[in-house]
């Protein structure tokens, strides 16, 4: 795990900064299905080979579950 504005190289997981979740949650409190809706409209990008992503998802406004995506390093 990596800090949000952390830029290095991977193998890495980094959450996604506020901005970055606010451009496709723009209320910055994602929900599972905004978060799926995101990655199939191609708003959230899957980062490079041996990279991953995460946030928090939130129900009723308060924190769910944590979304991971990203490619493997096989």
């Amino acid at each position: 795990m990596i800090e949000a504005a952390d830029t290095d190289d991977g193998p890495f997981m980094r959450p996604l900064t506020d901005d970055e979740v606010r451009a496709w949650a723009p209320h910055g409190r994602p929900t599972y299905e905004e978060w799926d809706a995101a990655l199939d409209s191609e708003l959230l990008d899957f980062p490079g080979r041996a990279r991953g992503n995460c946030t928090v998802l939130y129900r009723d406004g308060r924190p769910a579950q944590i979304a991971y995506w990203g490619v493997t390093a096989d």
